[in-house]
């Protein structure tokens, strides 16, 4: 199958079962927002390897690592219940940290430190940013659930926008170093649409209740977290050696490859909607 065909596919694929699972409500979308945590936290630490090839322990450190992952997610279903379990679930959480750390004075192989302190970015790289995102989700209900889905809109866009004009007139370099095909052209491009979709999502989502310039706004916020986001990736892959996360998704590479703009947008979401929409 031609590999632009493929791309285009699995492209297709992971959008609807983003648009759908945001349709479908909270069960589903939590759901999602876990199989991202799994796949991306395991991705993650096989980049970074941690010492688990050859060593039994840190292989079981890693299992751990996945739970833990998946219970930092979905601690955002813990929103609707009293503060005292929430305060318990972030206890929970802070001293999984505590002993990960503390138990990796007793790990006798080299690589004991470079494994907890991946047992622990693990949880604030891609845990804590889809957690956020569900907060977000089940804060109001319905309104919330387009708010977020015009956030999956708009970092497409970004993308989308990038390409186009970046590959028709880009010219000058935004990060060499990182990205050479990136150019400043294709961020502006990609700027541009984000803000166009802001605008639209003003008229199309009247009922969040977001100004026109807080929408406009937004876009563009959603515009400069992503192209970090994809960037602190490829600073990531660079420093591994490696061209993709993984091979999961076909065309794309690993599920990491996918998100990696998302991570960073679902914290600055989280921090727009704490202080802009409340």
């Amino acid at each position: 199958m031609n590999k632009l065909l493929l791309r285009a596919l699995s492209g297709a694929v992971y959008v609807v079962l983003i648009v759908g699972a945001v349709a479908l409500g909270t069960p589903w979308f939590a759901a999602l927002m876990t199989l991202f945590a799994v796949l991306a936290t395991i991705e993650f630490e096989n980049i970074l390897d941690g010492g688990v090839k050859g060593n039994p322990a840190a292989f079981v450190w890693r299992v751990f690592d996945v739970i833990a992952a998946v219970a930092v997610v979905n601690l955002a279903i813990a929103w609707v219940f009293p503060d005292w379990v929430i305060a318990l679930v972030l206890s929970v959480i802070g001293l999984y940290t505590l002993v990960r750390f503390t138990l990796a004075l007793y790990d006798k192989s080299n690589h004991a430190f470079m494994a907890s302190a991946m047992s622990v970015l693990s949880l604030a790289y891609i845990a804590l940013p889809l957690c956020v995102l569900q907060v977000v989700y089940n804060d109001r209900g319905v309104n919330n659930h387009w708010f977020v889905l015009a956030m999956f809109v708009m970092i497409w866009l970004n993308d989308t926008g990038a390409f186009l004009v970046g590959s028709r007139i880009g010219r000058h370099r935004l990060f060499e170093r990182l990205s050479p095909k990136k150019s400043w052209e294709g961020f502006f491009g990609g700027f541009i649409f984000c803000l166009a979709a802001g605008a639209g999502s003003h008229y199309l989502l009247p009922g969040f209740n977001l100004s026109l310039p807080a929408w406009i706004a937004f876009g563009g916020m959603v515009s400069v977290l992503s192209t970090w986001g994809d960037l602190f990736e490829s600073l990531m892959k660079r420093s591994m050696g490696i061209k993709d996360s993984g091979k999961l998704i076909p065309g794309h590479g690993g599920i990491l490859d996918r998100i990696d703009s998302l991570l960073f947008v679902a914290m600055g979401t989280g921090l727009f909607y704490k202080v802009v929409c409340q």
